[in-house]
């Protein structure tokens, strides 16, 4: 059971940073500018149209580029360098962390978050279902359908504009089983009109040239995605909005382009909207132009606009192309601050594991197991993926060899891995061998990256054993990370530490105080000992019985 919670944690875990997280950030954009949108109904319908598309694609981008971002890191990912050192309040010995439980992994955020995108998954799943019947519901209803090229219906081709001879060929068909015309087909977009309209010669044309526009805009082949993306997303309801205003402003552009050439009265084009709007639209893929009664109000307010159409629609379409572009790569590359431990933390003490030896080495406890101080079993540890890690726990001194015997006098790292079968498969990429060439800060005074970076004399029990938990930030229940930095000299002095992320005074005085009286064995580039920079993150943290007292 408890591995079946760990899955789902984990599962959690992951559609958090790929699903929920990507979803928020395009919300933060797409509800003011929406907002702004309805609060500007006099801009151009063109850009009412494109704002509406470029945002309810950039969703589904974003999304995926988050997730390839995500592939692209996972890929070329490999071990750092660098320490990390958790400090338990040495003045009140407790119990190590418990073991995770069924009824804690209930209470976990991410179980729950896991069991509503299961949720989420399983209706959208249902609705793309859904469109795929309605498809297979248009493609049988074309059987019964008897089409021709609009070339042989001439009649109907003497009534519209000059300009729609180039599509001679579309084909069309007339039928008793639909109430309002469509247009449908991805490749090869047809035209359906209800029978009783071919007894009226100016609203058949009228009808007709505009399904012509939806199929010269490939109008058909766009909304089909638009409609996945609505199903996807179902349970967002700015989809929602968006969607359906920019239907509207999709039927008002339509209507423009085909008053724009005047051959048609604006009277008897609004009297066949009012008609068609009463009917009934069966098809829910296909594009018609009888939409919501209650927009006949704005499209037939936007019809008497003559300047409907006076913006230059490649350059809506461009600009619109540019902000989404760029919102699409925004969402992408956003990445999310994890409370607890993080990336850096997890990497850092991966770190000190590769570099340490075997008899210097903490024992292992992974999810309540105890592992070898083997070479290969270092080797999966500090290559595991931060996202899999749930926590990280350090235990020293007498508290580790009380529990742990003599095995644990080097101090006990406890890890707890969601979803173990995947993470020991999905390891990070080892660091390639080669020469390091040094890279210098920008005075020349130090390097940041040398071939040997400097270790800590002793290793980390020589700075645990003198360090100590502030009283005053206990008393005040203070925890925090510290990260000091500083430079170790050609000597391996530590000189100019400096506190570049503090926590509570108390804890930044300490961690001052500890690295000052560290002892590095300096770093070297081309053999010869080298001035290095680096940091020392430090985490304080008080047991259950302090910070419940």
């Amino acid at each position: 059971m408890m591995e079946l919670v760990n899955l789902l944690e984990s599962f959690g875990d992951q559609m958090i940073e790929h699903l929920w997280l990507p979803v928020i950030v395009w919300t933060l954009f797409a509800f003011p500018i929406t907002v702004f949108l309805h609060k500007r109904e006099s801009l151009e319908p063109v850009y009412h149209y494109h704002s509406r598309t470029a945002l309810l694609l950039v969703l589904p981008l974003g999304v995926l580029g988050a997730n390839l971002m995500d592939f692209i890191f996972s890929t070329t990912q490999v071990a750092g360098e660098g320490m990390f050192i958790v400090i338990q309040n040495p003045i009140t010995v407790t119990g190590s962390t418990a073991e995770p439980s069924v009824l804690s992994g209930l209470s976990n955020p991410t179980f729950w978050i896991a069991a509503i995108s299961l949720i989420v998954g399983l209706v959208a799943a249902g609705l793309v279902l859904k469109l795929v019947v309605h498809f297979i519901q248009l493609k049988n209803m074309e059987k019964d359908l008897n089409f021709s090229p609009l070339a042989d219906n001439r009649n109907l081709m003497n009534n519209l504009p000059s300009a729609s001879e180039k599509y001679q060929s579309t084909l069309i068909a007339y039928s008793d089983d639909t109430s309002i015309p469509f247009t449908y087909g991805w490749l090869t977009t047809k035209i359906v009109v209800p029978t009783d309209l071919k007894k009226q010669s100016s609203s058949l044309a009228m009808a007709v040239q505009h399904e012509l526009i939806h199929i010269k805009n490939r109008d058909f082949l766009l909304n089909s995605f638009l409609v996945i993306i609505k199903s996807l997303f179902w349970f967002h309801p700015l989809i929602h909005d968006l969607y359906n205003s920019r239907k509207e402003y999709r039927e008002v552009i339509c209507d423009s382009e085909v008053l724009a050439n005047k051959q048609f009265s604006q009277k008897k084009y609004a009297s066949l909207l009012f008609e068609l709007a009463k009917r009934d639209q069966q098809q829910k893929l296909a594009l018609s132009m009888a939409v919501n009664p209650s927009s006949l109000k704005k499209r037939i307010k936007i019809m008497s606009d003559k300047n409907s159409l006076s913006m230059n629609v490649r350059s809506s379409f461009i600009i619109t192309i540019f902000a989404a572009s760029l919102l699409t790569l925004t969402i992408s590359c956003t990445d999310m601050s994890q409370d607890g431990i993080t990336n850096s933390e997890v990497e850092q003490t991966q770190s000190q594991m590769s570099t340490m030896s075997s008899n210097a080495s903490p024992l292992y406890v992974v999810n309540g197991e105890v592992w070898d101080k083997t070479k290969s079993n270092k080797d999966k540890l500090s290559r595991l993926k931060p996202k899999y890690i749930k926590s990280i726990d350090v235990i020293k001194g007498e508290k580790a060899t009380s529990e742990y015997g003599e095995k644990g006098k080097n101090g006990v790292l406890k890890m707890t891995i969601l979803n173990p079968d995947k993470a020991f498969t999905d390891l990070k990429k080892t660091a390639p061998q080669k020469p390091i060439e040094g890279s210098k800060s920008k005075d020349g005074d130090f390097f940041v990256a040398v071939e040997n970076m400097p270790e800590l004399v002793g290793g980390l029990a020589s700075l645990q054993q003198i360090m100590t938990y502030p009283e005053e930030a206990s008393e005040a229940g203070a925890e925090g990370r510290v990260i000091v930095q500083f430079i170790v000299d050609k000597e391996g002095n530590v000189v100019n530490p400096s506190i570049i992320k503090g926590a509570h005074k108390s804890l930044n005085e300490e961690a001052l105080r500890v690295v000052r009286q560290a002892d590095f064995k300096p770093g070297t580039q081309n053999g010869n000992p080298v001035r290095v920079q680096y940091s020392l993150p430090i985490s304080f943290k008080l047991s259950k019985d302090d910070t419940e007292s």
